[in-house]
């Protein structure tokens, strides 16, 4: 384990530039140690195939020659910009497939290397379009010119039988592990990304909806919803109370602006508290509030609204070892079936103002 764990933390070593996709530069160094086990494993098994048929294979040698070029790209991507190590991974597999095509012909697989090369550049530079697709030109006239090259001469030691059927499937699975690593990497990316971007929206979402100090509904919310629950249940009875704190402004001007803050919490949590499945809340703005009751006649909704009230008045607001007496005024009206949300609300807030003037500290309805 303490190995493993040795081996990922050298791959995923920031490389010493700035401004580098650290991503990019771990897939790299994993491409790296897959094509290390492929030459290996490829020189391994060319140099038992060689003694056993007596028969030279200059590829193995290609492939040890390969082995060492690996290990020093892999080197490089922690002291060489990571651009500069993608062109020299494309030297090397071209090389490569030079080699492994004019030693055992067309027919042998190793031709499937271009794809990678195609998708790893154009995920992995940032370069412009036009520039892509010239490489992918470039790549296509490569492997025509092999292939032509294949037609017209016979390959240096060709194989046959099971040995050629065993090089296409080492060297598929091969390229397909690499194909592997690289999709896997990128579908990560982008998987990491939508899932960034989703979280990112909620959180702006929840900005956009909520008050940042309470976190209840804002005014903006709440009339969303209200205009919703009007257009989805137009039959619906429902009942809205205005409700403001009492001498909110001698509160900050006696205590602080903090301790309002904790006042304002306060009184949501209370307040949303009892709420719970009868209606919702919002903060309409500064210390006013405004209440949704489902489907609550004005006469109920007022009871709800005074059974807080007495609360309020038996349980004083501790702050800093002092009792501080909180009132709260609520202005309630009932929807009579025919009246705009915007009416319905101004009434609210007149009654609100009415139970101002008349001492506070009283629900009107």
């Amino acid at each position: 384990m303490r190995v493993w764990k040795r081996i990922r933390q050298k791959i995923n070593q920031k490389s010493r530039f700035d401004n580098e996709p650290q991503r990019s530069v771990v897939l790299l160094r994993c491409i790296y140690l897959t094509l290390l086990v492929y030459y290996i494993i490829f020189f391994l098994l060319m140099g038992a195939v060689s003694a056993a048929s007596g028969k030279p294979f200059r590829i193995s040698w290609l492939a040890l020659i390969s082995t060492f070029w690996t290990i020093l790209l892999f080197w490089l991507t922690y002291h060489q910009r990571i651009r500069r190590n993608l062109i020299l991974y494309v030297i090397l597999e071209l090389v490569w497939l030079t080699g492994f095509v004019y030693i055992f012909g067309w027919g042998c697989g190793a031709q499937q290397i271009m794809f990678v090369l195609l998708v790893l550049v154009y995920f992995s530079f940032y370069d412009a379009l036009p520039q892509k697709a010239a490489f992918t030109v470039g790549l296509f006239l490569f492997r025509f010119a092999l292939f032509y090259y294949t037609l017209n001469h016979d390959p240096y030691s060709a194989l046959e039988g099971n040995l050629a059927l065993i090089l296409q499937v080492w060297s598929s699975m091969s390229f397909f592990t690499l194909m592997g690593v690289i999709c896997g990497f990128y579908s990560s990316n982008i998987e990491t990304a939508d899932k960034t971007l989703i979280l990112y929206n909620e959180q702006l979402q929840k900005m956009a909806s909520a008050d940042p100090l309470t976190g209840i509904w804002n005014r903006r919310s709440m009339l969303t919803f209200l205009h919703r629950q009007l257009e989805q249940n137009p039959d619906r009875s429902f009942s809205v109370g205005m409700g403001d704190i009492d001498l909110f402004k001698h509160v900050n001007d006696h205590y602080g602006h903090d301790c309002g803050d904790a006042v304002l919490k306060w009184l949501t949590e209370r307040l949303q508290g009892r709420l719970q499945g009868v209606g919702q809340i919002c903060r309409w703005g500064g210390e006013e509030f405004l209440v949704y009751f489902s489907d609550k006649n004005g006469d109920e909704a007022k009871g709800f609204l005074l059974d807080f009230i007495l609360e309020l008045s038996r349980t004083p607001f501790q702050w800093n070892g002092r009792e501080i007496s909180i009132t709260m005024t609520f202005g309630v009206e009932e929807y009579d079936f025919h009246s705009g949300l915007d009416a319905l609300i101004k009434k609210a807030d007149e009654k609100l103002y009415i139970g101002k003037e008349g001492g506070r500290n009283q629900v009107v309805f």
